[in-house]
């Protein structure tokens, strides 16, 4: 037995060197990938005129600062002793972040820098036990979103507008997300969407990269919906409470034009970093604008928190991102929006993408819309407005789409929708299933299928009946009071005049 418990121990004395080195390993690799990485940006800049020119003398004086940074890092980083979690994600995010930043680089350069960043990301280097990760996730959502470069031709102005994209995305799908706060998420969805914008006037690649980029973005962050704490303390304080759900996109400024530069080596007009998507001041201000209209107007004066804002993300961005998907079918309605102004608001083109958008937010949001009072609010008002406009609409490909949204609000949010639900089929199925209200062949046919999609539902049925019924009671019991109180009126008529 001695002998049995003595190869035990020797068997896990032998395992500790070899978790050791699997560390160590990890460790080296993750050095090795960073350095490859600086190698790669410092490669492109030294093709560049402007930086290779920088290289001609050994002084490190003459070098710029983002050589330098960068250089240093190279020095640094197989001499760190600690563990990869214990190292500031500052000392090796810092020289990319800056070269991201910097108007001077041009777009081949900002382009490795931001794959660079991209890797970092997807290689799960950070995580939620990595030191500084919080300050890190913010210094990377900041750099991006503030992204500025020289453009030298159209298509790496596109290249750099999809790595802006991919890195954006990253950063919700990394491990690290769940330490991003409420603003910076609402900056990263305004971002995307600026880049979507943009796109109208560029290739047909980076549109669908952009929109889809998009459609992955709301999927990420409402997937996240039902996992957030009901009972948290800075979403539950009274009845009024749900008014601080609120971030503060600016939709307006999303769809503004800018002037375009003429100079192919001029500064970028399109960058990411002024108006609305300046984390600091345009979130801010446009909760700022909506608190005071509603102490203007009288109603609802609830101050707003600001702390909630640096929060970690949760329902407060959710609810402003729906009301800004909402908000891009009002936005459709809206005379006077130019190609120029807009290029995505003619046909169906702004509708289906606002529609498949909010339909992958019903989908990964589900059942839990139903515990925030401000999602549900939105829900049952502004996004059944909007349903009820484009149920009508002439084009099969909207109507499919609404119809689809509907099914998922019901299977999720039937019980707290049934005004809404009925009215839906008594204003748009029902009336686009019958040819004497003029609709198109195709719309009658939508609509029966939607139909039928619903009476497959086990409980569509039964419910539709129980309804009925209650409401043929109602108005039979309606029916008996007002024919009783025409009878009283008659009897007090005839003995006024027998008096």
């Amino acid at each position: 037995m001695g002998r049995l418990r003595l190869q035990s121990s020797i068997k896990a004395i032998e395992e500790e060197p070899e978790d050791c080195e699997a560390t160590s390993s990890n460790k080296a690799a993750l050095e090795c990938m960073i350095n490859s990485e600086i190698g790669a940006v410092l490669a492109v800049m030294r093709r560049n005129v402007r930086w290779g020119g920088r290289y001609v003398s050994g002084d490190d004086q003459l070098e710029h600062s983002l050589i330098q940074s960068l250089k240093t890092l190279r020095r640094q980083i197989f001499s760190w002793q600690n563990e990869w979690q214990s190292v500031n994600p500052s000392l090796y995010l810092q020289p990319f972040l800056d070269v991201i930043r910097s108007d001077e680089t041009g777009a081949p350069i900002t382009s490795v820098a931001l794959s660079s960043i991209y890797k970092i990301l997807t290689l799960d280097v950070l995580d939620v036990n990595t030191i500084n990760v919080e300050d890190a996730m913010h210094m990377v959502v900041d750099a991006v979103t503030s992204c500025r470069f020289e453009v030298t031709d159209p298509a790496s102005e596109e290249v750099v507008l999809t790595k802006i994209l991919q890195v954006l995305l990253a950063c919700m799908k990394s491990k690290a997300s769940v330490m991003l706060s409420n603003q910076h998420v609402c900056t990263i969805v305004n971002t995307c969407f600026r880049v979507v914008h943009q796109a109208g006037t560029k290739g047909e690649l980076l549109q669908r990269i952009a929109r889809h980029t998009m459609h992955e973005l709301v999927r990420c962050i409402f997937s996240h919906l039902p996992d957030v704490d009901n009972t948290e303390r800075s979403l539950v304080k009274g009845g009024n409470s749900m008014k601080n759900e609120t971030a503060g996109l600016d939709a307006d400024y999303s769809f503004s034009s800018k002037p375009e530069n003429g100079g192919g080596t001029s500064e970028y007009d399109g960058q990411l970093s002024a108006g609305a998507f300046n984390a600091s001041s345009g979130l801010i201000s446009g909760m700022m604008d909506e608190s005071n209209a509603r102490t203007e107007n009288g109603k609802d004066a609830v101050p707003y928190d600001f702390h909630l804002m640096t929060e970690p993300y949760g329902v407060p961005c959710m609810v402003e991102i729906f009301h800004f998907l909402c908000s891009l079918l009002n936005v459709v309605e809206q005379p006077g929006m130019g190609p120029r102004a807009n290029s995505l608001t003619f046909d169906e083109d702004v509708p289906l993408f606002a529609l498949g958008l909010i339909n992958s937010a019903i989908e990964l949001g589900g059942p839990a819309i139903r515990h925030h009072p401000r999602l549900l609010n939105l829900v049952q008002d502004e996004l059944f407005r909007n349903l009820m406009q484009f149920g009508l609409s002439m084009s099969p490909l909207i109507l499919s789409m609404v119809c689809s949204i509907v099914l998922n609000l019901y299977q999720h949010l039937r019980t707290e929708l049934k005004l809404q639900l009925e009215a839906f089929f008594s204003c748009v199925i029902l009336r686009l299933a019958q040819s004497r209200f003029g609709a198109s062949y195709q719309q009658q046919e939508v609509a029966m299928e939607a139909l039928v999609d619903f009476c497959r539902q086990k409980t569509f049925m039964v419910e539709i009946t129980c309804q009925s019924v209650v409401k043929e009671r109602f108005s039979s019991e309606l029916s008996f009071v007002q024919y009783a109180h025409s009878c009283i009126r008659w009897s007090d008529c005839c003995d006024s005049g027998n008096g």
